[in-house]
């Protein structure tokens, strides 16, 4: 297993957050529900980084390990180079198999790995994931909380962030209301008097206060009616550009994640498929899967929609994985698909002519 300074080395030096091998495990009973299983993606500076998949893929749980609201099973996630989060039970899992085989040297070499990662974790979560990473969540409604104001809401970063000027607080909250087109009367509200599009660009306004680098979007407008969808999705492009962010966009409708994401990752049940560019996925799909979510997408005219075929994904029928197992593999340049050797030579025979 590569060490922490070798895996920083290794990232280019265009990469905002790199996520390496990230594993999220959770113990039902005395069985390992696998809901992100090995997944690894870099996110560039300035970029929207899609991730799609159906409900149950680990697309949300792994917006949630990233930001570490769970502690990760495996794996780690650096942010501008800084480890921010790392698996400590594979970590652990790794020490004992070191000291059971009776390599002490390893098992020593490991023990020191883990105490920097712990230590590096620690330090950096405060310092870093709190300023400099937001989430918006899928929720609008149980995702603020109906006892607090819209400015207790809004304001509750800079708060546990030391801010204790009430009069800066006060500035802040009413620039980042306008920015989210809502009114500076408005702060002094409940969320139960707005509607769902309004609350959710409170939760924007919650994000963008801390004027962090990079905001996770789990989902946030798949709760919401499709013309507000768009204005939301709009506002998320302005203030993009306006401030410089980095977005990891979450969501189960590849319509709406191609107009808004520059690359876009298909997951899987816990592992990532296809990873490419939003043109070039739609334009050259080579998994299974990828290529049956495409053909789920409503065609606004009526007469193409009559005669839309449909693709089922099954995967015992489309592979064969008893001779050699897949992996995620360049198949062109920026295109990844995971695949055998076989496939491999499939995709690039049939779908690119090589």
């Amino acid at each position: 297993m590569p060490s922490l300074e070798d895996k920083r080395k290794a990232i280019p030096d265009d990469v905002l957050l790199s996520v390496d091998n990230l594993k999220q495990y959770f113990k039902i009973k005395r069985n390992a529900l696998k809901a992100v299983d090995g997944v690894s993606f870099d996110v560039k500076k300035g970029e929207v980084f899609g991730i799609v998949g159906e409900s149950g893929c680990g697309k949300t749980t792994t917006g949630r390990s990233i930001i570490g609201l769970y502690d990760i099973t495996g794996g780690d996630v650096f942010f501008e180079d800084k480890l921010i989060n790392t698996g400590l039970p594979e970590r652990q899992r790794e020490i004992k198999e070191a000291s059971r085989s009776g390599d002490h040297k390893k098992a020593s070499e490991l023990k020191d790995e883990y105490k920097k990662a712990v230590h590096e974790v620690n330090k950096n979560r405060k310092a870093i994931v709190h300023q400099n990473i937001q989430m918006i969540f899928q929720d609008p409604v149980s995702s603020l909380d109906p006892r607090m104001t819209i400015r207790e809401i809004v304001s509750e970063g800079l708060i546990i962030q030391g801010e204790k000027n009430k009069k800066v607080i006060h500035d802040k909250v009413n620039k980042v209301l306008n920015q989210v087109g809502l009114l500076e009367e408005h702060a002094d509200r409940y969320p139960h008097e707005f509607s769902g599009g309004q609350r959710q660009r409170i939760g924007i306004a919650r994000a963008i206060i801390m004027e962090p680098k990079l905001i996770i979007a789990d989902e946030p407008v798949s709760a919401l009616d499709v013309s507000i969808q768009a204005q939301v999705i709009n506002l998320l492009n302005e203030l993009r550009e306006s401030m410089d962010l980095t977005l990891i966009f979450i969501a189960h409708d590849l319509s709406v994640v191609k107009y808004f994401s520059d690359r876009i990752a298909v997951m899987y049940y816990g592992k990532i498929v296809e990873l490419t560019t939003s043109d070039e996925l739609f334009s050259h799909p080579c998994h299974p899967y990828t290529r049956a979510l495409l053909s789920a997408i409503p065609s606004p005219d009526p007469l193409s929609e009559k005669t839309r075929e449909r693709f089922h994904y099954i995967p015992a029928a489309a592979h064969d994985y008893s001779v050699e197992g897949p992996t995620l593999r360049e198949v062109s340049p920026g295109h990844y698909v995971s695949c055998n050797s076989a496939e491999e030579e499939r995709y690039k025979r049939d779908v690119f002519g090589l």
